[in-house]
């Protein structure tokens, strides 16, 4: 009875074999495998040993791969060895493993998912990385707010509002699939910083509360989110929008948690909340 990393191993020959008939070159082949199959990509030389091997019409998907490795084994050894370099970094790949182990990738695959529990996902995008003094501050205001509204009837939740600036660009700066890792069920993807690259974007002002997104205003290109813009633009078209969507309360009893930067702070905004 084939094992489960045999199996795994057929599905992927198979497909080399197939797209070889159709004349696809190996290159090719290689980048399908890899968005179909992520890290469980078996690595460039091997597709091309493969493509070759098929071309030739000496192999069947059966045979062992052409390599000269050792067979592949999910042994005690091999699992304890595999965990221990997951543990030290949680962005390894299988090809890393694969070169490493010389084991076949099905049967590291195996080890990850079903002898150790892990997964592989994607890391998390998050704007940037927070202090320890961020984070403490981000609690107790967190749990001010639990305070305030522990025992209230869940439709003043709809009081609370948040909002700020970002960068939205035209295009992902790269892919988050490339800071996949490993992780058990109980455990956090990494968290990815998004970088600063200049590439097209466009600067928007969100805001929104726990039912719906109140404003979304685009700054114009190649200029600032100011005191003045905040005021002039910002600000009548929040307030517009919030009487929109709560015609009976309208602005009173509204909290806005806004972010503490310049054009917040400028003595200009604070003489417009009041």
């Amino acid at each position: 009875m084939a094992s489960m990393d045999d199996n795994f191993n057929l599905k992927w020959r198979a497909y080399i074999e197939f797209r070889t008939i159709l004349k696809t070159q190996p290159v090719q082949i290689f980048s399908e495998l890899q968005e179909i199959l992520c890290v469980n990509c078996p690595s460039r030389s091997t597709v091309e040993r493969w493509v070759a091997s098929f071309r030739s019409g000496g192999a069947d998907v059966t045979d062992f791969p052409p390599s000269g490795r050792l067979a592949s084994g999910t042994n005690s050894e091999n699992i304890v060895l595999i965990e221990s370099m997951v543990m030290e970094d949680k962005c390894i790949t299988v090809n890393q493993l694969e070169q490493s182990m010389e084991i076949s990738s099905g049967a590291i695959h195996t080890i990850l998912t079903t002898e150790l529990g892990y997964r592989s996902i994607c890391g998390k995008w998050v704007p940037h990385m927070l202090s320890e003094n961020q984070r403490l501050a981000r609690l107790n205001i967190a749990k001010k707010l639990l305070e305030t509204y522990e025992n209230c009837d869940s439709r003043r939740l709809t009081e609370i509002m948040t909002g700020g600036k970002t960068w939205v660009y035209y295009s992902t700066p790269y892919s988050k699939y490339k800071k996949r890792s490993w992780v058990r069920d109980d455990e956090q993807p990494a968290k990815i910083p998004r970088p600063d690259c200049k590439k097209p974007k466009i600067m928007y002002t969100i805001f929104f509360s726990s039912h719906e997104i109140v404003l979304q205003l685009p700054c114009e290109s190649g200029k600032a989110v100011t005191a003045t813009f905040f005021t002039e633009q910002v600000l009548p078209n929040l307030i517009k929008n919030i009487e929109k969507y709560h015609p009976k309360t309208r602005t009173r009893g509204m909290k806005i948690l806004i972010a503490n930067t310049s054009s917040h702070k400028a003595k200009l905004t604070k003489s417009s909340w009041m």
